[in-house]
């Protein structure tokens, strides 16, 4: 039979949390603490730095006088849209220039997605209120994702995009669960369309998907119609044409829009920007992460589905919860499945549907943990508590292995060597590391140009050290096999 609560009558709630929060720790806390992300996350705390700065405005954002791209290098950033941008601006604008803003804007995020899918579980149908207790689970199941635990310290607009995206989903979910169709609250729909917007304004289309969702809704459930979907669907619609027309009104927000449109998402779909391959195979890239993702909840379901097996556990397939994986599935594939039209895939774009991925998860395990919980309590609390103390191990020792970024650190070096703002002159092979650039703008403002000739200031390495004139020129080492030349003349 299912447990009558879905709840350990020994163990503390809190436990199970305790170890939850702990294993996010492991990673989000060191990642917080060494000034290191993906150049990506860099890039764009420099531009919103920038903003913060009146370096650029919200519809031209300024990242720096060179990029390491063919493209995205003209007078202003165009590769993606600008609200995270202008978001972290204010946050610059409040706390100064300081790794302490991109790093508490990450935190902000998290907590927001931690909120958002606990929320969805506690109001998804089937018998998960007798589950209430076990919250835990779906967030475990969500930062127990590589690309999950990876990503979130590192800025990116998948981040906040996803977010968003989360968030219009469940007003959309909260609509849908009211049982009186004429006293639905009309606000729910409006503020998904609001947060379609903002996901839209974010990362572009892909953030659309959860127009999808009040479909996918009735489609999953036996007591919904598809024309129930079709009310909040067209309000949300609204609320998307009326604020792409408020911007194609507003000239500086059209030609950054469509400068960013032919740019990004144009040449994308031909191929024209960055590939994940050149083969046919390049197309679903993003599902192989996806696999590789979700092998240890794979692994998990097995084994749980073993022991139930095993143990002769009468675990019985509800409707409502079979309605909700099927839900959090379709959810999860509408924010998959269009991105498979382009070659131009990262793991990092399954994050707007990692939280249904998560959600799924939890609905297949949560019957069988709860037996399991509730057949070995003291096994539990011991299992859980030395895991909490395994979680803050691992953080500690990371905390005190930590190595600063070589770029980073070297960007720091220059404030007092180069002045703020410079424009530094780089030998041509390197100038395509992204991290550089992205370090450089982020941590001195600096430029990059590899027109070394007319330049003071150069970055090299050994190996084109010998086109400079050491007898008149200055060499300082740096970290990583770098150097400053100082040309002197």
């Amino acid at each position: 039979m299912i447990p009558k609560t879905g709840r350990n009558n020994r163990c503390p709630w809190w436990l199970p949390w305790l170890f939850t929060l702990s294993f996010i720790l492991i990673t989000f806390l060191p990642r917080s603490m060494d000034d290191t992300m993906f150049m990506d996350g860099v890039t764009y705390a420099a531009i919103a730095r920038n903003m913060s700065e009146g370096i650029g405005s919200f519809w031209r954002p300024f990242f720096a006088h060179s990029f390491w791209l063919p493209y995205d290098n003209g007078d202003y950033f165009s590769g993606q849209p600008p609200l995270q941008f202008g978001l972290q601006s204010i946050l610059f604008s409040l706390f100064g220039d300081t790794p302490a803003v991109e790093n508490g804007y990450n935190m902000l995020i998290l907590t927001g997605y931690i909120f958002l899918i606990v929320r969805m579980w506690n109001t998804l149908p089937g018998p998960v209120g007798a589950f209430r207790s076990f919250a835990w689970l779906p967030i475990l199941c969500w930062y127990g994702m590589v690309v999950v635990y990876y990503s979130i310290p590192n800025n990116f607009l998948d981040s906040t995009m996803g977010l968003f995206c989360l968030a219009a989903c469940y007003f959309q979910l909260e609509y849908l669960k009211e049982g009186n169709v004429q006293k639905r609250n009309i606000m729910w729909p409006l503020s998904a369309g609001i947060c379609i917007v903002l996901a839209f304004l974010t990362k572009g289309p892909v953030g659309l998907y959860p127009l999808a969702f009040a479909s996918i809704f009735a489609f999953s459930s036996h007591s919904l119609r598809l024309r129930d979907a079709l009310r909040p669907t067209i309000i949300m619609l609204a609320v998307v044409v009326a604020s792409v027309a408020g911007m194609l009104a507003y000239t500086p927000a059209r030609e950054f829009m469509a400068t960013y449109w032919n740019g990004q998402v144009v040449q994308a779909l031909l191929q024209k920007r960055e590939k994940a391959g050149n083969e046919w195979t390049a197309h679903f890239t993003l599902l192989g992460e996806l696999l590789r993702n979700i092998t240890p909840h794979l692994i998990a379901w097995v084994v749980l589905y073993g022991l139930s097996i095993g143990l002769h556990w009468k675990v019985f397939r509800e409707k409502a919860v079979a309605e909700s994986v099927m839900l959090t599935a379709l959810v999860a594939a509408s924010s998959i499945v269009p991105i498979l039209v382009s070659i131009k895939q990262y793991p990092h774009y399954l994050l707007p549907a990692s939280p249904f991925v998560a959600l799924l998860f939890a609905l297949l395990l949560v019957q069988r943990m709860a037996f399991l919980m509730e057949s070995k309590e003291q096994l539990a609390i011991i299992a859980l508590s030395i895991g909490a103390l395994a979680c803050w191990g691992a953080t500690i020792s990371k905390l005190t292995t930590m190595e600063p970024d070589v770029h980073a650190s070297n960007a720091k070096k220059l404030r007092t060597l180069v002045p703020s703002a410079t424009t530094l002159g780089i030998c041509h092979e390197l100038f395509q590391q992204a991290d550089v650039h992205a370090n450089f703008q982020r941590y001195h403002h600096l430029s990059l140009s590899t027109q070394t000739d007319s330049m003071r200031y150069v970055l090299a390495d050994s190996a084109c050290l010998p086109q400079f004139d050491f007898k008149k020129d200055s060499l300082i080492q740096l970290n990583g096999g770098y150097y400053l030349v100082i040309q002197n003349p």
